[in-house]
């Protein structure tokens, strides 16, 4: 693709991929309650794991990314990736433990439902918040910063993430999550979520 296409075209295939990586690759945080220090690549993990998978694979598409960071419950604790698609500032948050297999165009709301599963961005001047909408109940998850960092320091928080001390949403209990077949599962503790068949873009 090599960034040259026209901007719907390169959003579906990049969109595309994304929905692949929801199938391949899971959410999952065994890794950190093992203590190991990182999964195998392609085995899935946590939101960084992830976002490094995902970024790898986007820019063998000729697509220009960058590792990004969003905060959630006030902590920059999330990471997801940044494209540039025609000039056009987007953010892919495939290491979400949720389907958002959209991206999120930086300078527009956008209003979607994946495999049951609402979200939706509403910009603002220096962010993006996000919201999740699941059984008619929505909240607010994240805020992105538009303003980027040194991809260099966040290549160091993640490599220090399991020693740093760090509360994560998902740290006292087992979570896993992936897209199989046209369902979508979410593992909780000893819970099983499975969310309904349907066209999931």
């Amino acid at each position: 693709m090599r960034n040259t296409g026209s901007e719907p075209t390169m959003v579906r295939a990049v969109e595309e991929l994304m929905l692949e990586k929801f199938r391949s690759e899971p959410f999952h945080n065994l890794c950190l309650l093992r203590g190991y220090p990182q999964p195998f690549p392609g085995s899935g993990g946590t939101c960084s794991d992830k976002a490094l998978s995902f970024l790898t694979a986007v820019r063998g598409l000729g697509v220009e990314a960058h590792l990004h960071t969003a905060f959630i419950g006030g902590a920059e604790i999330h990471r997801l990736v940044r494209l540039s698609l025609c000039g056009r500032g987007y953010f892919a948050d495939v290491g979400n433990g949720w389907p958002s297999a959209r991206l999120y165009p930086a300078d527009r709301e956008t209003t979607y439902s994946c495999f049951g599963i609402g979200f939706r961005t509403v910009p603002q001047s220096d962010r993006i918040s996000v919201f999740c909408r699941r059984e008619e109940t929505e909240r607010h998850t994240m805020d992105i910063m538009l303003q980027p960092r040194p991809e260099a320091e966040i290549l160091a928080e993640i490599a220090s993430r399991f020693d740093s001390g760090i509360e994560y949403p998902f740290s006292r209990g087992v979570r896993f999550s992936r897209v199989v077949g046209e369902r979508f599962l979410f593992l909780r503790d000893d819970q099983l979520e499975i969310y309904p068949e349907g066209e999931p873009l």
